[in-house]
């Protein structure tokens, strides 16, 4: 994967930055896998589930789904506080801890035989994924300046998509050989860490004094900031509605294959990469709220189409224009925070960032659950959706003549 990430990187434009072309190289791959290892710490071992309940066939059904959960429960309660770590004892170190926290509690699944030490261990290594998502994302805005960061933002939104594609499919892979076999690739973070340590250096404040010495106070705006929370929360628990909710829709419409609906679901994830990859190249011609904009009017034509149509074909077609979408949001909403954010506080605020993000998943079926009683299909609810999307684009439309004017001219 390193290998590959090398090949993506040498396509973007060179940076105005005092660092030779192979260091970036090295500091790209570093983040981007990082990155990635944070959609590793559920996808790798949801087709392990199964076997999992078999090897412990007294636990309920409830407690086997939360050994996949549990995690991104613990990235949404500790997140913020992983952010202001980074922000008061510095990125680098913190980092380090977390991939070393992340290798061996996720690696630990491979020996463990008691339900309560594999619970108690997935979310240590959830623990350690809210670190390093959150301070991988604060590097980005560290080491990367303007168009060069946007770009990278896009790239590492588009790996992290098409990862849960890959990590679902070899999670699958090594699950037939045993149900542990995928704890063994959570050792990744272990291997990173001597090159992280070796590549990665502490980032300099460019707010014009030392992050450890200066007590000058920072203006955080907290209302677009929280809207940016909010933004990224919503799209999140859309997104998820396709791995969480369209199969079971699928399986309504007659006899179909899990290949076939694994294809259905991969669409989504495909095309949401490919929007995010794109991301640095169409960004400097669309401001962020054109963006959420068109974001959420396609997101709504495609839930629109899952929802009417009766046709497994026409289903991937919905599902793939909701990626197109959908797949803006994340690179969108860590640009817009990055330019409205203080360096000082950055580890803080994308600590929310991450919390919220994942948040938005961890909720997404809590959320469709009532839904689907009170419009009495699930057919009905991705209809419905599409009414929420098209009502949130009027209402940023609304609000970027308004009172976000100055941001539809980022």
């Amino acid at each position: 994967m390193l290998r590959l990430a090398f090949v993506l990187f040498t396509l973007s434009p060179p940076l105005d930055m005092d660092k030779t072309i192979s260091q970036l190289t090295h500091i790209k791959a570093v983040l981007l896998f990082a990155s990635t290892m944070t959609v590793m710490s559920g996808a790798i071992i949801a087709p392990a589930l199964p076997g999992i309940s078999r090897h412990f066939p007294d636990q309920p059904q409830v407690v086997i789904q939360l050994i996949l959960t549990l995690p991104a429960l613990m990235i949404t309660l500790f997140s913020p506080l992983m952010g202001y770590l980074a922000d008061r004892f510095g990125r680098k170190k913190l980092l380090l801890m977390m991939l070393g926290i992340y290798g061996f509690a996720g690696g630990a699944g491979f020996f463990i035989d008691r339900v309560d030490l594999l619970l108690s261990s997935r979310a240590l290594m959830g623990i350690a994924v809210a670190g390093i998502l959150s301070i991988s994302t604060t590097l980005v805005g560290d080491y990367f300046d303007s168009s060069e960061r946007a770009r990278f933002l896009g790239l590492q939104s588009s790996c992290m998509a098409l990862g849960g594609v890959i990590f679902i499919n070899l999670g699958g892979l090594l699950s037939d050989w045993s149900w542990r076999g995928p704890f063994l690739l959570y050792m990744t973070g272990v291997l990173l860490l001597p090159y992280a340590w070796a590549i990665l250096q502490e980032p300099q404040s460019s707010d014009g004094a030392s992050r450890d010495t200066s007590d000058a106070p920072v203006t955080v705006d907290y209302g677009r900031t929280v809207l940016a929370y909010l933004i990224a929360m919503i799209s999140m628990t859309m997104f998820y509605m396709f791995p969480a909710q369209l199969p079971f829709l699928l399986s309504k419409q007659g006899q179909i294959s899990g290949m076939a609906i694994g294809v259905a679901l991969s669409m989504a994830a495909l095309t949401a990469s490919i929007v995010a990859f794109c991301y640095g190249y169409y960004k400097p011609f669309l401001s962020v709220m054109t963006i959420y904009v068109l974001g959420f009017f396609l997101a709504a034509a495609g839930f629109l189409v899952v929802g009417f149509t009766q046709s497994y074909a026409m289903a991937i077609v919905g599902a793939a224009i909701s990626g197109f979408g959908l797949g803006a949001f994340m690179p969108n909403t860590t640009t817009w925070l990055m330019r409205i954010t203080p360096q000082r506080v950055r580890g803080r605020v994308f600590g929310g960032f991450t919390s919220t993000f994942f948040f938005g998943q961890f909720i997404s079926p809590v959320v469709v659950a009532p839904a689907v009683i009170w419009l009495e299909s699930l057919r009905n609810v991705f209809t419905g959706m599409a009414v929420v999307c098209g009502l949130l684009a009027v209402v940023l439309i609304i609000l970027g003549k308004t009172t976000l004017k100055a941001d539809s001219q980022l």
